[in-house]
């Protein structure tokens, strides 16, 4: 899973006042591998992205959404044009192409869900 997606649900989670523990109890795991989830290190389905978003009370998109990260990357570059802030401006590229990439793996879940529905 990406990392992003991972602080995405950290910083709602938190915007909520809600604890990792009370997240573990909702997703029936530990609140050691919910840890992991939301530093990117487990894969995560999009129905956990989907209860997470429902419990939270904010639509999926919320959580998927990585309109904010380039945002982000547009203003990191203009502001930062030394050689020494390459490397922390290439992780974050690649930060980026891991949402995307989610994304991808989420879209392609979707679409097997509807046509199982259907």
């Amino acid at each position: 899973m990406s990392y992003a997606l991972g602080m995405r649900i950290k910083e709602l989670r938190q915007s909520k006042k809600i604890s990792q523990e009370q997240m573990a109890d909702l997703l029936e795991t530990s609140r050691q591998r919910y840890s992991r989830l939301e530093k990117g290190q487990v894969d995560i389905s999009f129905v956990t992205i989907k209860k997470i978003a429902d419990f939270l009370g904010v639509p999926t998109s919320a959580i998927t959404s990585a309109e904010e990260e380039r945002k982000e990357l547009v203003t990191l570059f203009r502001e930062k044009s030394t050689v020494e802030n390459i490397v922390p401006l290439v992780s974050k590229v690649e930060e980026i192409l891991k949402v995307f990439h989610a994304h991808e793996k989420l879209y392609y879940q979707m679409k097997e869900c509807d046509s199982i529905e259907d």
